[in-house]
């Protein structure tokens, strides 16, 4: 095909699945340590595109469905994770696209190994566990789902050709994967030649008070101009209430938690006196607290308090 005859060509638009990072047919790649956070922010991401929820610092989700490849817990352990997330999504209608549109593939509750796809009789057995209509397929992680943990050129190759296969049948794929001892990503470097993204997760020491767990995202590749994602991410993920918690910042930026839950409190349109009432300020305080929040959520450097 000539130059000119692409430039003329009218495409189908990109179905966006989460902001301007993750579309159909893209494939991307989250890497970390060991009870890095790695599942934890794969839950988030695949959450907030099946429900139609939003996940900062990448966007919206699309409410589409997602199928959750789990090679590692146990089903208990991961039903636990999900309830706790589930638990504080209180809109109606996304609570039922989430119900509806998100498939989890467990190796656990199967009492079935599946699969591994670096085999082509795996692929084969794992393809039809997923339904037709799933847009994104999570796998979690890369080493439990190759047979023997295998993460060399050999093996990457078969699974190659399965991601390709993957991509032209408009999927997308996100593959969870452990970093090695000096940080990158376990294996050849070959697995990153054919992504689209790629997020690397360094950990963060936790908050003694709320036992959460912390993290940095890097997006260590980008297909697509993406400025704001250039910068450093950092995640704190906790538990409260019964509910699963997340707060999100550019790395650097000291953000309370009295700052994030007035944000979250004026985001559900809760009037800013009661807003006021509830942290015994005065109703100015508040709107120059949720202003220099933001001001620090769209990347800006500054340090956020409550006075």
């Amino acid at each position: 095909m000539q130059l000119g005859q692409m430039l003329k060509m009218k495409f189908t638009p990109d179905i966006q699945l989460l902001g301007q990072l993750i579309f159909a047919k893209t494939i991307g790649m989250i890497a970390g340590p060991r009870g890095g956070g790695k599942s934890l922010l794969s839950m988030l991401m695949s959450y907030a595109i099946a429900g139609g929820k939003p996940l900062e610092p990448w966007g919206s989700g699309s409410g589409m469905p997602v199928a959750y490849l789990d090679g590692e817990m146990r089903a208990i352990g991961f039903q636990s994770r999900l309830r706790l997330l589930h638990a504080r999504n209180q809109d109606a209608e996304s609570i039922r696209k989430v119900q509806q549109n998100l498939h989890i593939i467990s190796r656990d509750f199967a009492k079935d190994v599946i699969g591994s796809i670096d085999q082509v009789e795996g692929q084969r057995r794992i393809d039809a566990l997923i339904p037709d209509e799933v847009k994104l397929i999570v796998i979690d992680n890369l080493s439990a789902w190759t047979s023997g943990g295998r993460e060399d050129g050999g093996s990457w190759a078969t699974i190659k050709s399965w991601l390709i296969e993957k991509r032209l049948q408009g999927k997308s794929v996100l593959l969870v994967h452990h970093t090695g001892k000096n940080g990158k990503q376990r294996g050849s470097s070959a697995h990153e030649d054919l992504l689209d993204y790629s997020i690397l997760l360094s950990p963060m020491a936790s908050n003694g008070e709320e036992q959460d767990t912390r993290f940095t995202v890097e997006h260590t590749k980008l297909r697509d101009h993406l400025p704001h994602l250039k910068q450093r991410y950092e995640f704190a993920i906790y538990t409260k209430d019964n509910k699963l918690f997340f707060d999100v910042a550019p790395a650097g930026v000291r953000i309370s938690e009295h700052a994030q839950e007035m944000l979250e409190m004026h985001t559900n349109n809760i009037p800013m006196s009661e807003i006021a009432e509830k942290f015994k300020v005065n109703k100015s305080t508040v709107s120059r607290t949720i202003q220099r929040l933001k001001a620090a959520k769209s990347g800006q450097e500054i340090e956020v308090a409550v006075a």
